[in-house]
């Protein structure tokens, strides 16, 4: 006995397996711009669907596709934060740095200033 399943059944059952997992990618997505936990119980509440539905592969498929993907670029986010802080943290030092520097400069220009004057005088005396 040999059942064929029929070709309108079949497309059937795909276009609603899309829609299903169309639903739940949407449900997926504003739970997490919500920053509501990812959860069966809440992926229910926001699609109308049946628990049972989460389990089915293609489902499943999805739902791990999507946190996956969102849970890489969240940490990609967080690595460049880390660097942007860094960076800052660098930027700053350096300024102090060069304030330092630029400070002890001008000390020295001015120390410079002075004992070039006194070498003028002692200079003159000589002179005298």
């Amino acid at each position: 006995m040999n059942r064929t399943i029929p070709k309108a059944l079949t497309e059937r059952q795909e276009y609603q397996r899309q829609q299903t997992a169309n639903k739940v990618l949407h449900a997926v997505d504003y739970l997490m711009s919500q920053g509501i936990n990812l959860s069966t119980k809440n992926l229910m509440d926001c699609t109308g669907l049946s628990r049972s539905v989460f389990a089915k592969p293609h489902v499943r498929a999805v739902i791990d596709d999507h946190y996956s993907a969102y849970e890489e670029a969240a940490m990609e986010e967080r690595k460049q934060n880390a660097k942007g802080i860094k960076r800052k943290a660098k930027t700053k030092a350096y300024k102090e740095h060069i304030h330092r520097l630029t400070t002890e400069n001008e000390k020295l220009r001015d120390e410079c200033a002075l004992l070039r004057g006194r070498l003028m005088v002692l200079m003159q005396r000589l002179q005298e």
